[in-house]
């Protein structure tokens, strides 16, 4: 167990705290806490309620932060990125933050998912419905009689690209009957067939192509968030059904024709509302145990009030530009929908010091509130007499004390 939660059950108040994250109580708010005493209670929370987390803040540099902060702990972390809006066409696009998006998702969705840490654009971003994306997860199993081309059309559908050799994520390739599927950037699924049966799976390296562990069973999941709601013509028709200003609707139609042509993944920005009638968030994807940290709600609340600021404006000047309005940007009604999501989900406001009204739940989060001590301790660099000085009172008090090293060779140097 680490050092810095061992002794939190010792602690009246965290117990109490504990008791009530247990029986579900929200909304709650923890103030008097540092940046890094609010990862510490965040995790504290997930290892003693075995609950898992979800940490949303207010920008990526912070996310990043609080999970340089995580890592100290050992546990695995995920982090859910936002998806970034395309203003214009482009041939090619790095699929890494979508592969990054959909590791998360179907890991929630297998329930393998315990600390989240993501950011208000990225919660309150619409994507497809979760009951949408994974209609079609298929499973494969030993002695199963399949249809290969079935099979391949199947892994297309799911948002696998066809290759002579499997090199990455979202890839697969068909041997005779050999047929690999990379489910991650290092690891894969290979399926073997004797005539139209499988005969073996097994996951293997994708660097190496060496088998790593014997399957019955495989699940594979969506490569990618992007898949069809329906089929292209009726995306087009939903398309050609909208007015749009005279001097955009020849791009319109050159639009619809590369999209029912099968070229549609750099026009799903654009039209986002027709391809997805049904969407939902990333709350929406997390079951009812998780519970929810909230880092600095008035500054998230101030962050998502000014990128919709910042998309009206974006919008306005495409608009003046006669350039098509992409239908997927963040609005500002988009903050209170996620709001109204937030009743339905257990949470706890993390907060340095008490706030006042920010949201509708926040008056009542701070009264189901516990406030504790946390201060930063000076950075002593060279004035190890007064660091010595401090820990010696620390003894003398019978305080506990946890010294943290970056580097076991650093720690080794300053001694």
């Amino acid at each position: 167990m680490n050092p810095l939660i061992k002794n939190m059950p010792n602690i009246k108040k965290f117990n109490d705290y504990l008791f009530d994250v247990k029986a579900g109580k929200t909304p709650m708010m923890l103030s008097g806490l540092t940046d890094s005493g609010k990862v510490h209670f965040a995790y504290a929370t997930r290892f003693y309620s075995e609950k898992p987390i979800c940490i949303i803040t207010y920008n990526e540099l912070q996310a990043k932060k609080i999970m340089k902060d995580l890592a100290f702990f050992g546990e695995k972390i995920e982090f859910f990125p936002k998806r970034e809006m395309i203003t214009f066409d482009y041939l090619a696009e790095s699929k890494d933050r979508l592969f990054d998006r959909i590791s998360v998702l179907n890991h929630i969705t297998k329930k393998e998912c315990k600390i989240i840490v993501t950011t208000i654009e990225a919660v309150m971003q619409k994507m497809i419905a979760k009951e949408k994306l994974y209609e079609h997860v298929m499973q494969l199993k030993t002695g199963d009689t399949i249809n290969l081309n079935d099979l391949k059309e199947s892994l297309i559908s799911l948002g696998y690209e066809r290759y002579d050799l499997v090199e990455g994520k979202g890839q697969f390739s068909v041997r005779g009957g050999i047929i690999d599927i990379a489910t991650s950037g290092t690891s894969g699924i290979r399926i073997e067939l004797w005539g139209d049966e499988i005969d073996s799976i097994r996951k293997f390296n994708i660097m190496s192509q060496r088998t790593t562990e014997m399957l019955d069973l495989a699940e594979i999941f969506p490569a990618y968030e992007f898949l069809l709601e329906t089929d292209l013509n009726t995306i087009v028709q939903r398309i050609g059904d909208k007015r749009y200003p005279e001097l955009v609707q020849e791009k319109v139609d050159s639009d619809m024709a590369q999209i029912k042509a099968g070229d549609y993944l750099n026009k799903i920005d654009k039209y986002f509302a027709c391809f997805y009638e049904q969407t939902n968030t990333l709350l929406d994807y997390l079951s009812e145990d998780f519970v929810l940290f909230l880092d600095e709600m008035e500054k998230i609340k101030n962050r998502a009030e000014a990128i919709a600021k910042d998309n009206e404006n974006l919008m306005k000047d495409l608009a003046e530009k006669n350039k098509l309005v992409p239908t997927g940007f963040i609005h500002k009604e988009d903050f209170l929908f996620f709001s109204d999501k937030m009743k339905n989900k257990q949470t706890i406001y993390l907060e340095k010091q008490d706030i006042g009204f920010v949201d509708k739940q926040s008056m009542h989060a701070k009264r189901n509130g516990y406030s504790f001590s946390y201060r930063e301790v000076n950075f002593f660099r060279s004035s190890m007499d007064l660091l010595f000085q401090k820990l010696q009172k620390a003894i003398n008090t019978s305080k506990q004390t946890i010294v943290l090293r970056r580097k076991r060779r650093r720690l080794q140097k300053n001694s």
